[in-house]
């Protein structure tokens, strides 16, 4: 045991049970987390989902899709929250007991590459919002954003906490505040009369895929921030549906009513004039903007740095401050545009990871599958190096979503759902043959 004061002091802040079980003692209040999640949730990728609805679909079919992909993320969230709430680990130390040791470092180096990346687009957005205020390049501005950005991440979930409580009252300003004065001077009428004139979202089920795609690779990192809530799941629905509805409902109808205001679809001249408009002065409102990108994108490094850590197994705060560094430098070089693609692509590899969390930790043991898992010690000599019927359930999924029509992430996970208690079954059934 180290006697130095300083690393001491390090370790008190910056403790975050990256791979052990979250105390009850350090569990939050109610309120505390309803204003993480809310701020996890408001992102202007929220709004650049309404504006993507709303230049290709009716307001009604789009009001439709948003209302329903919304209900399918309410369930399938609360579910993989649930699990965290209820365990106290994050998502890929869970993952590391579903799926072997295997299933674990190809989830954890998809989470990182995914998250850090997401965490460097964000940047170059931050880069462009402030360039149009401050003598600097966009690259200079992005980089000086991931400094500011990865600060909370490196102190973990109390660093989270900090920055939402200061962001939540500008971002309810700012979101019902720009609702209300959408709907003024747009009109009802106008807004649910429009004929909108783009053909990339041509139906209700791909309107459905892109709500639910939105948020489809979040549903299987819900544990990351969901452990320090209480296991209780009527409070957990009501909560997250709370901040859903705020993030994902109410910003995107804005985004379409705005988009109509302004006669544009593009959405980060629209964040502008909504936080114009909402607060009355654009640097004002791009500072709410700020905010609402930080308290999502810190989440993002937050989450990369555990599924890192769950490999690498040091101090997470070490680990964040590197990816941190990561991802700023990719924001200032502009270079992870060129992996935007590759993202999304990987991103449909995600969700089905929510069913297997789903599968093993709630329905299966329901079913009459105990479990016998040690939360307090998910050391790699106690899991097997492989555990087959989930890696077979997760790729069935990842197919099933590739060719299948429909809503890819949701037949992902029903797929992933369905193959995972059925190959349960069979192993089960072979063990008491032989």
């Amino acid at each position: 045991m180290t006697n130095n004061p300083e690393k001491k002091k390090i370790d008190s802040i910056t403790e975050d049970y990256a791979l052990k079980p979250v105390p009850e003692n350090e569990r939050k209040g109610w309120l505390s987390t309803f204003i993480v999640w809310v701020c996890y949730n408001v992102v202007i990728g929220d709004m650049a989902t309404g504006i993507a609805l709303g230049a290709n679909l009716d307001f009604r079919t789009a009001l439709l899709a948003l209302t329903i992909g919304d209900i399918i993320l309410l369930f399938v969230m609360s579910f993989t929250a649930y699990v965290g709430a209820k365990t106290g680990l994050g998502s890929m130390p869970l993952f590391r007991l579903t799926t072997g040791k295997f299933g674990t470092y190809i989830a954890s180096f998809i989470i990182a590459f995914t998250s850090v990346g997401w965490f460097a687009v964000q940047l170059g957005f931050f880069g462009q919002i402030w360039n149009q205020f401050l003598p600097l390049s966009v690259p200079v501005l992005a980089g000086i954003g991931g400094l500011l950005m990865m600060t909370t991440a490196i102190i973990g979930f109390k660093g989270l906490e900090i920055i939402s409580k200061i962001s939540v009252i500008p971002l309810f300003i700012f979101i019902f505040g720009g609702f209300i004065v959408a709907l003024r001077q747009v009109g009802i009428d106008t807004l649910v009369t429009y004929a909108p004139q783009g053909t990339q979202i041509g139906s209700l089920a791909v309107g459905i895929s892109t709500v639910f795609g939105s948020w489809a690779v979040g549903s299987a990192l819900m544990p990351d921030v969901s452990r320090y809530a209480k296991a209780d799941f009527k409070r957990i629905i009501l909560v997250w549906g709370a901040a859903l509805f705020i993030g994902h409902y109410i910003l995107p109808i804005s985004g379409i009513a705005f988009a109509l205001i302004k006669g544009t679809w593009d959405f980060g001249e629209i964040s502008l004039f909504i936080g114009k408009a909402a607060l009355g002065s654009g640097l004002v409102g791009a500072l709410i903007i700020s905010l609402a990108q930080w308290t999502t994108n810190d989440n993002n490094l937050y989450s990369a740095s555990l599924a890192l850590t769950n490999i690498l197994e040091k101090d997470k705060w070490k680990v964040s401050l590197g990816l941190g560094v990561i991802g700023t430098i990719a924001g200032y070089s502009g270079a992870v545009n060129y992996f935007v693609n590759f993202m999304t692509l990987l991103g449909t590899v995600v969700p089905p990871m929510a069913a297997l969390l789903i599968s093993d930790y709630l329905l299966l043991p329901r079913l009459g599958f105990e479990r016998g898992y040690d939360y307090n010690d998910i050391s790699y000599e106690r899991i097997p190096f492989i555990k087959w019927n989930a890696v077979i359930a997760w790729g069935i999924g990842i197919v099933v979503a590739f060719i299948t029509p429909g809503v890819a992430a949701v037949n992902g996970i029903v797929a992933t759902l369905i193959a995972h208690v059925v190959l349960t079954y069979m192993e089960a059934g072979k063990t008491v043959k032989q």
